[in-house]
């Protein structure tokens, strides 16, 4: 008797299904088969990073700045000069993209933004950790089973 139970992935933000349904659908659209070990790792987070900003609200600068730094995917080193900045906003300036030229007010309500899509983000990727190593457990005791 099999007493299998289907497991969805729960959005962990119902004010928010279109993160989930980006996410999927950019990771669907990449093929990691082939793909060595880093490359893996560094389209997952594209595809993180752009569900998180495609579903963001429009008027967030954060995610216009992580879509626009995914399209050009180019790195261009930040000047030493900028980097020796000790004003205690510049850290939240340099984590948060798009925050360079922010007032301290518009930073700090688009830091709550990105954060609390970030956590959005970790839940979904949990979820769907949780899904597939239930799944893997499932499956091996249906096969211990028919042994």
């Amino acid at each position: 008797m099999n007493n299998k139970k289907k497991r969805t992935i729960a959005n962990p933000n119902p004010r928010n299904p279109m993160q989930a349904f980006h996410f999927l659908r950019s990771l669907s659209r990449i093929n990691l088969s082939t793909a060595p070990f880093h490359k893996r790792c560094r389209a997952i987070r594209r595809a993180a990073y752009a569900s998180m900003a495609r579903s963001a609200s429009p008027n967030r600068a954060w995610s216009h700045a992580v879509l626009y730094h995914l399209h050009r995917r180019r790195h261009r080193p930040v000047p030493e000069q900028a980097r020796c900045k000790t004003d205690e906003n510049d850290a939240l300036r340099r984590l948060l993209p798009g925050g360079e030229a922010m007032d301290t007010c518009r930073l700090l309500e688009e830091t709550i933004d990105y954060v609390q899509r970030l956590r959005t983000q970790v839940k979904l990727m949990q979820e769907m950790v949780d899904s597939v190593k239930d799944d893997a457990v499932h499956e091996e005791k249906r096969q211990k089973e028919e042994i």
